[in-house]
Formats: C-alpha cells, sequence, structure tokens
C-alpha cells in the first residue's frame, strides 16, 4: 500500500516530467522561472495582504513579543505586513530578485526589524528558530518533503503554519493545457496531501478552509498573455501568442477593472499545529 510520503511523490515526479517535456520542446528549462517572474507577480500581491484570511489569523495570534520566520518569503507579502505588529521576522528566500523587492519595500516602510537569509529552506542555517514559522505556498514541488517539514517543525518554538492551496490555479488553466499540449494537466500536491503526510509524521495538525478570490488577475488582454504563456510553457512566437490571445478574449471576464477567470473563489487551507 502506498504510504503518504510516496503518494506525494508520485505526484510530484508526474507533475516534473511533464514540465520538463514541455520545456524541452522550447529548449529550455524551468531554471530562471522566478526571476521571469518577479516583477509582475510582487506588484500583483503587494496591496492583496490587508484581505487575506491567512494574515488576518496569524495577525489576532501575533503580539509586540513575538518572532517570526517566513519560510519562502517570495517578495514580502506577508514579512512586511507582519513585522510592524512583531517584535522580529526572519525572511528565507532564494530568489534574488524577489529578495530585493522585499528589501526595497522593507526601506521604504521603514522597517528595520526584518532580517534576511538568501537560502532555500533546505540549505538555510540549521540554528533558525522563531516562536511562529510560516510556509506560504512553498510546498508544491517539495520531493525531499520528510526532512522539510521536520526543519519547519524543529525552527518553529510555538507554532507551525502553513498555506497551501486546495484549488490548484493550474485547475483553472487546465483546458488552456490540454489545447496546446494535449494531455491532461498534472496538478501539484494540495493541502490535503500535506496533511496526509504530517499525519503520517505523527503531527495532528489543525486545517482551516477558506476562500479568496481567485488570484489569476490581469490589467489587460496583452499582460495576461505573456503571464500565461509562462504558466502554461508555450513558444513565445507570435503566432502561437495570437491563438492564445484570442482564447484568453474568449475566457476571461472583467471584473473590478481587471480581466480574471469566470470563477470568482478559489479555496486554500491553512495549516496550523503547536510544538
Amino acid at each position: 500500500m502506498e504510504t503518504a510520503v510516496e503518494r506525494w511523490q508520485t505526484i510530484i515526479d508526474a507533475r516534473a516530467q511533464q514540465m520538463d517535456a514541455a520545456y524541452a520542446e522550447l529548449g529550455r528549462s524551468s531554471a530562471g522561472y522566478w526571476d521571469r517572474r518577479a516583477r509582475r507577480y510582487h506588484a500583483s500581491t503587494k496591496n492583496t495582504v490587508a484581505s487575506d484570511p491567512f494574515f488576518n489569523k496569524l495577525r489576532s495570534i501575533v503580539t509586540p513579543q513575538t518572532s517570526v520566520l517566513d519560510v519562502g518569503a517570495g517578495s514580502g507579502r506577508f514579512a512586511l505586513a507582519l513585522a510592524p505588529l512583531v517584535k522580529q521576522v526572519i525572511a528565507v528566500e532564494p530568489n534574488t530578485a524577489m529578495l530585493e523587492h522585499l528589501r526595497q519595500d522593507a526601506h521604504a516602510l521603514n522597517l528595520t526589524n526584518i532580517s534576511y537569509s538568501q537560502n532555500t529552506w533546505q540549505d538555510a542555517p540549521d540554528g533558525l528558530q522563531a516562536d511562529m514559522v510560516i510556509c506560504s505556498h512553498v510546498l508544491y514541488p517539495i520531493r525531499d518533503i520528510v526532512p522539510f517539514l521536520a526543519k519547519l517543525q524543529h525552527a518553529a518554538r510555538q507554532r507551525c503554519y502553513i498555506y497551501m492551496r486546495a484549488t490548484p490555479i493550474d485547475a483553472l488553466t487546465a483546458h488552456l493545457w490540454k489545447h496546446f499540449h494535449g494531455d491532461e494537466r498534472r496538478f501539484p500536491p494540495n493541502y490535503i496531501h500535506a496533511l496526509d503526510v504530517l499525519f503520517e509524521l505523527g503531527i495532528y495538525a489543525n486545517v482551516e478552509v477558506v476562500w479568496l478570490p481567485a488570484s489569476l488577475r490581469y490589467t489587460s488582454l496583452e499582460v495576461a498573455v505573456e503571464e500565461l504563456s509562462e504558466l502554461l510553457i508555450v513558444p513565445g512566437d507570435e503566432k502561437t501568442r495570437e491563438e492564445l490571445r484570442g482564447l484568453l478574449a474568449g475566457w476571461l471576464v472583467e471584473r473590478d477593472g481587471m480581466l480574471v477567470p469566470p470563477p470568482q473563489e478559489t479555496a486554500c487551507a491553512i495549516i496550523w499545529w503547536e510544538n
């Protein structure tokens, strides 16, 4: 019988094989993905934290004496919002472009209680610890999930929080993937797979399912074409872009001045446990 960890790895491997094959057709790899996306990701998430259920949950718990370790901090969406509320934030983020956005925003906001570690979590110093560890939308490509989770738990003096999708972003664009590649989109692990692994490790975590507006939001059709060309791993030639433009024009709808997929909400899960 397949274990939870084996199931997790099977999902990871199937998705990786599909993506590697798509990249191989373009003669490149996934290297540099976040370098290419950092600027737009930062712009699209910068002002959305106040309404995020995960931040609201954390805000209700932290105190001015709390230290927070943000694993996979990205461009600082949660680190920047939590910093004025807590004693210290340690931001662990491997991508240079993402981390630079975080540093620049922290400087602009005069936040002096954020420290930085430019590392993957696997390579981060073992001695990093905080009262609260948060890990938002990071686990999806992590194949060696057991040591990753064990390190999160060891780093948390009080509580550990994981934020994951229940509705994969790729589920929204699966019809577009099939149109261009001809096969069904392989989705990453979601929160239920993480819960299963935690249970197998003897960690009996709490979970709360929350609903958020669809995260695919574009200021124009051209921006949507640019962003989704990367997400769908399709060629950047004008013929393909025109084909994608036509599909998006018939699919995306305008809402509050933005182009978004028809589904108005997607499900995420907040997973947490106490040490």
